[in-house]
């Protein structure tokens, strides 16, 4: 890895760690694949990745509501300001909001029939953008980065 990753970052010194290597390695990686996604999900329709991400998830529980908080944490990226994403995606009609009738302080969030057809007419190009982006590397190679990264992930650690 660390001749393409740096060469990518026009880094002439060694890395201080194979982990400092490993970290930047991710980052880079995941901003090639989520940067043009992104353009993409901007141009085409509107949304920014986290109010898609919210948009996937209501779906997924649709026809059932949840709570703010719940969607919060079922994010990819945690967005810090969940009430606000929620606010530009019903302004839009995509989503509404109901009090809880059993806890009249939470607010239940649900994807309308706007949203659904609208994470409907992006689905062709989330079936379409992995192979477009990792097309070219074999499925040994896939399934072995698959099983790496369930791995790192079981035993990630904290900071600080």
């Amino acid at each position: 890895m660390s001749g393409s990753l740096a060469s990518a970052l026009k880094q002439k010194r060694k890395f201080a760690t194979k982990e400092q290597e490993v970290v930047l390695g991710l980052r880079l990686l995941t901003s090639r694949i989520t940067e043009p996604w992104e353009r993409f999900l901007k141009s085409e329709f509107n949304l920014s990745l986290s109010q898609y991400n919210a948009l996937r998830i209501l779906r997924g529980s649709h026809p059932a509501r949840l709570p703010s908080s719940e969607l919060g944490t079922r994010m990819i990226s945690r967005d810090p300001d969940i009430t606000r994403l929620v606010d530009r995606l019903s302004e839009r009609g995509l989503v509404d909001r109901v009090r809880s009738e059993s806890d009249r302080r939470l607010v239940e969030v649900g994807i309308t029939s706007a949203g659904l057809a609208l994470t409907q007419s992006v689905d062709p190009h989330v079936d379409h953008m992995p192979t477009a982006l990792l097309g070219n590397v074999s499925q040994k190679d896939l399934k072995q980065l698959a099983e790496l990264i369930d791995h790192v992930i079981e035993r990630l650690g904290t900071f600080p």
